[in-house]
């Protein structure tokens, strides 16, 4: 039912507040749920955890959150925690930009030149964040082991192919902000390994390369 599905929604995004040390008191406020309706309307159906109903992987200590420039990877920690994968990758391509500098933010997406000075503690946080509640699965530092691998050879035609971004008539998949329309896959059992996060290369394949040449996936964490 419709009340069902928003409460274990509701669940799924406390967890994830939860995850990020809150208090669960300030995490209902959060969610809108605290001392709002009579006690029978929050009573939850019998499920036999709200953590299982969540698509993300929980793992049992949060990743540590670092930054370089004081920038806030709550938000993009509470959306992977809550199995949002679509915000999640929105969230994760506004942090790119702003972290590139005043000039990406101008113009609304990162320049490939802009690349290596992105902030390497930063960057290691939302790859960190990625790798933690995909249970693996999903990253940059997942799309560079496959970029490297034997069968991709540094082929990026290749990597499209074996992450999803392409479909079966060799064709980019198409990206929109509507979920309907988008043609990327945003659950973690359906999509192949390393499909997430999403990297724009309609302008070309510069910006890619030089994101998969940050020094930052050398650490021995991405190994």
């Amino acid at each position: 039912s419709c009340e069902r599905s928003l409460w274990v929604n509701a669940s799924c995004t406390l967890v994830a507040l939860a995850h990020t040390h809150m208090t669960t008191a300030a995490a209902l406020v959060t969610l809108g749920l605290a001392f709002t309706a009579p006690a029978s309307r929050l009573a939850p159906p019998r499920v036999s955890s709200a953590r299982m109903m969540c698509a993300a992987v929980m793992p049992e200590t949060p990743p540590a959150l670092e930054s370089d420039c004081g920038f806030d990877h709550v938000p993009l920690s509470i959306a992977l925690q809550s199995g949002d994968f679509l915000e999640a990758d929105q969230i994760t391509r506004d942090a790119l930009i702003k972290l590139a500098g005043d000039s990406a933010v101008s113009r609304g997406y990162v320049y490939f030149a802009e690349v290596p000075n992105l902030p390497e503690a930063d960057l290691a946080t939302i790859e960190r964040l990625w790798l933690a509640y995909s249970g693996g699965k999903f990253g940059y530092s997942v799309q560079v082991k496959a970029l490297q691998s034997k069968k991709v050879n540094n082929n990026l035609e290749k990597l499209f192919d074996k992450i999803g971004w392409r479909n079966e008539k060799g064709q980019l998949l198409r990206w929109l902000p509507e979920k309907a329309n988008n043609e990327f896959i945003y659950e973690l059992d359906a999509a192949p390994e390393g499909h997430l996060p999403l990297t724009n290369t309609l302008r070309g394949q510069q910006l890619i390369t030089a994101l998969f040449k940050h020094p930052v996936w050398a650490r021995d964490e991405f190994q």
